[in-house]
């Protein structure tokens, strides 16, 4: 409903999401690793479906909440995150493809609202679900009929049954001996925090300042600068066009004329990202009055300029980061990694937003922008001291073993696609 009691409980079930997102994607990332990424992605689409169709009958609150419920298994994202991770070489490579990856679920994300919104410009608030459910459906059939088997996951598990040796001794089944041993969850997430915890720290960090701001950025929009909602609306289409133009096409050139590797990337991302707050700061500090003698439009330009080159930056350095923890960590326990850090930046998602518009009340735009500024002027201080010790060597150019393999996935990936 309208009003304050409607803003309350909409702001509830968002939370609410949040909570299942974040419990279902540490779940949901052992899944891929046990099962493979076809069955993930037809799992997740079948549960969507059911969400969508839980909404489309929804008749009061409580049946907007159960909607959510079947959301612990919608993890399309993750999926094909982790399936790219799989199939692509690490490096530049893997980079443009979770950038072009980001730039579908952009466009998603401007084609779904503005149908959604002219669907239920006559109060028929239930057409849109129904049509989604057609949609997931008819991605669940893609998914089964048009994925190649290979993304079926084929490793030892614990349960794997055991065949006697001559000497007498247990060993696991010919067909598989080959392959990786899944391990137990908890044995999986102790190797992967001691393996690139610190890189999952870190972007946790980065996560939740950038959502503070995030959530604060419509507010400054609307009370300091003065735009109206038909204007904010324009605003938000351009930046997100802005950003699917870099995910899709600029990401994989830009990490590589960077250096390719998270360490170079991260060092050069940094500093822009870090000036760019506190150029933020500088420009809404009403003790300065920098803008004073600009016009209103001019104010908004520069803000929102200064905003987009800040996010370009941000994607790319996020993006590298991934790249190299999804290097690190071994091909079997991609889908468990993508998953912990899924989860966790779907919990930071849940008190960020909170943070950044209350620290906005307390102290202003410009503190806020001035303190995620320093933030990340810690960050770029810790990755100058321990970045280079805590990081693998980059693997030389010549081919090896591993390598080779990527090599080939990538080559059968391309096929399949063709």
């Amino acid at each position: 409903g309208k009003g304050a009691a409607g803003t309350t409980w909409y702001g509830y079930l968002r939370s609410f999401y949040q909570v299942i997102q974040f419990i279902g994607a540490v779940v949901f990332g052992g899944f891929l690793d046990r099962y493979g990424c076809r069955h993930g992605l037809w799992v997740s689409c079948l549960a969507s479906a059911v969400c969508f169709l839980l909404l489309a009958n929804s008749t009061n609150i409580y049946m907007l909440f159960l909607s959510k419920v079947p959301g612990l298994l919608a993890h399309q994202f993750l999926t094909c995150q982790t399936a790219l991770s799989q199939l692509t070489p690490d490096g530049p490579e893997r980079t443009a493809a979770f950038g072009r990856l980001i730039t579908a679920y952009t466009v998603g994300g401007v084609i779904g609202p503005l149908a959604g919104g002219r669907l239920a410009a006559d109060n028929d608030y239930y057409t849109s679900a129904k049509i989604a459910v057609v949609g997931s459906l008819l991605c669940v059939a893609l998914s089964v009929f048009g994925l190649p088997s290979r993304m079926e996951r084929s490793v030892v598990r614990a349960d794997t049954p055991l065949v006697e040796e001559g000497n007498g001794e247990a060993a696991p089944a010919p067909a598989a001996e080959e392959e990786p041993k899944l391990l137990p969850w908890k044995e999986r997430a102790i190797k992967i925090c001691s393996l690139v915890g610190w890189l999952i720290a870190m972007r946790v960090v980065m996560t939740t300042v950038s959502g503070m701001v995030q959530a604060a950025q419509a507010v400054v929009l609307k009370n300091e600068l003065d735009l109206t909602a038909k204007q904010m609306g324009t605003l938000m289409s351009i930046q997100f066009g802005f950003f699917a133009l870099v995910s899709g096409f600029l990401l994989g050139p830009l990490t590589r004329y960077m250096g390719g590797r998270a360490r170079p990337v991260v060092m050069k991302c940094l500093p822009v990202v870090m000036m760019g707050y506190f150029v933020q700061a500088i420009l809404r500090s009403k003790t300065l009055g920098l803008l004073d003698g600009l016009s209103g439009i001019a104010q908004t330009y520069l803000f929102v300029g200064v905003s987009m080159i800040s996010v370009m930056f941000a994607m790319s350095m996020a993006t590298a980061i991934t790249t190299e923890s999804t290097g690190i960590i071994p091909k079997e326990m991609k889908g468990s990694l993508l998953g912990l850090e899924h989860g966790i930046f779907s919990g930071s998602r849940i008190l960020s937003p909170s943070a950044g518009l209350w620290m906005l009340n307390a102290a202003g735009s410009s503190f806020m922008y001035g303190f995620t500024g320093v933030v990340y002027g810690l960050i770029f201080l810790f990755w100058i001291m321990f970045s280079e010790r805590l990081l693998p060597a980059a693997p030389k150019k010549a081919g090896n073993a591993e390598n080779e393999e990527e090599a080939g996935s990538t080559v059968e990936m391309r096929k399949c696609c063709a």
